[in-house]
C-alpha cells in the first residue's frame, strides 16, 4: 500500500491526529499532497488509517 518511507510516515502521523498541515510542514510537502496520500489509506477514518499502518507494520513476505 506505502510506496516508500515518507508515504508511510505520513499516513502514520495522520493516524496519530495530527493535523495535514502539521505534516506537510513537517515532511516538506504541499498540504494538498499530504492531504491525497492520507486519502488513500483512508484519511480523514483514523481508525481505517491505523489499520492501514498495522497492516503495513505486520504483512508477511512470502520466503523466495
Amino acid at each position: 500500500m506505502f510506496e516508500n518511507s515518507t508515504n508511510q510516515m505520513i499516513v502514520t502521523m495522520l493516524a496519530e491526529g495530527n493535523p495535514v498541515w502539521f505534516v506537510a510542514a513537517m515532511v516538506n510537502m504541499r498540504s494538498h499532497d499530504v492531504y491525497m496520500i492520507g486519502r488513500a489509506a483512508g484519511y480523514p477514518d483514523k481508525a481505517q488509517l491505523r489499520r492501514a499502518v498495522w497492516a503495513n507494520r505486520n504483512r508477511t513476505r512470502a520466503a523466495a
